[in-house]
């Protein structure tokens, strides 16, 4: 089997990088697995959840963290670089670093406000958007609608929905709108804790 040129030039800018081959790890020792490819150093949440809590609250970990709040990280990032660095270390497996994020979520908050540091859930969530009115929304996804009929009308073809489902979805009536105003009943009902034993 011939090896073109273009492999060739792929595993050499590979290599000139710094990249494993592809399948290399294929080829390790069963001997000398990886941290991650060993049975975990903890099974139980409650006892890997100690262990973040002692990671966290080591000194130099808690000034990192927070001077990292502090400018802007957000915690789920934050949670999911200890937790991810855990399982890379082989203290737990992939199915208890996702039971982990929340708890690990709740610490790094809780140091957070115990330094009185505010803090985002999320890097992008100090960029609030322009507020808009329950008008102005109503009306960008009304115009948000017609471009997408306007699109589907353009791209969908024929062939590819059936005859009896056009004149299925041409029998639904769709009154009122989703996205009509409701208006209040003018006389409230009567509640059923309101009514009287008979």
């Amino acid at each position: 089997m011939a090896i073109s040129e273009k492999a060739i030039k792929f595993l050499e800018d590979g290599l000139s990088r710094g990249r494993p081959i592809p399948g290399q790890s294929l080829t390790n020792s069963p001997s000398e697995p990886y941290a991650w490819e060993k049975p975990p150093e903890f099974v139980e949440p409650r006892k890997a959840m100690y262990e973040v809590f002692d990671a966290l609250t080591e000194p130099e970990a808690t000034a990192n963290l927070l001077i990292s709040l502090n400018k802007g990280v957000g915690v789920i990032d934050l949670a999911s670089i200890v937790l991810y660095a855990g399982f890379l270390e082989g203290k737990w497996s992939a199915d208890l670093m996702v039971l982990l994020m929340e708890p690990t979520m709740y610490m790094i908050m809780a140091l957070a406000e115990k330094a009185e540091i505010s803090y985002n859930l999320d890097a992008g969530d100090d960029e609030i958007g322009p507020e808009m009115s329950g008008e102005e929304q109503v009306n960008r996804v009304q115009n948000s609608l017609d471009i997408l009929k306007k699109e589907a009308k353009t791209k969908v073809s024929d062939a590819a929905v059936p005859k009896d489902v056009k004149e299925m979805i041409s029998e639904v009536n769709l009154e009122p709108s989703l996205l009509a105003r409701v208006e209040k009943e003018s006389q409230p009902r009567e509640s059923l804790l309101e009514k009287g034993e008979e």
